[in-house]
């Protein structure tokens, strides 16, 4: 879990992106002793109602624990540490499917990119 706000605000400076129509991810390079360190972000400018917001934050979560097991064997591999940021983009909320489609995909892309 990524909890250090300087380490936050410094990889949404000078961290890289993805975008999806549902999800945006930022990530950065780091020095941990972890392979990942990850937080996932529902604005409330978004998502009004905080019910609506834990939920979506529960899929994301869940979406997020099932698909990361190939990155994490990537980076463990090429020794490499990351600070990753999943961000919620809709204003309503998606089925697990779309959310799980979704973190899946931008996950295969940060692996390919790495």
């Amino acid at each position: 879990k990524l909890c250090n706000e300087t380490v936050i605000k410094e990889m949404f400076f000078s961290g890289k992106s993805f975008t999806s129509p549902a999800i945006r991810l930022v990530w950065k390079e780091d020095n941990n002793e972890v392979p990942i360190k990850s937080i996932i972000v529902v604005p409330k400018k978004k998502i009004r109602l905080a019910t609506k917001r834990n939920i979506i934050r529960r899929r994301m979560k869940e979406a997020y624990r099932l698909n990361r097991i190939e990155l994490e064997n990537t980076l463990k591999a090429n020794k490499l540490q990351l600070n990753i940021a999943i961000i919620y983009q809709r204003e309503q909320i998606l089925s697990y499917k779309v959310v799980d489609d979704e973190i899946k995909l931008m996950l295969e892309r940060l692996t390919k990119e790495i």
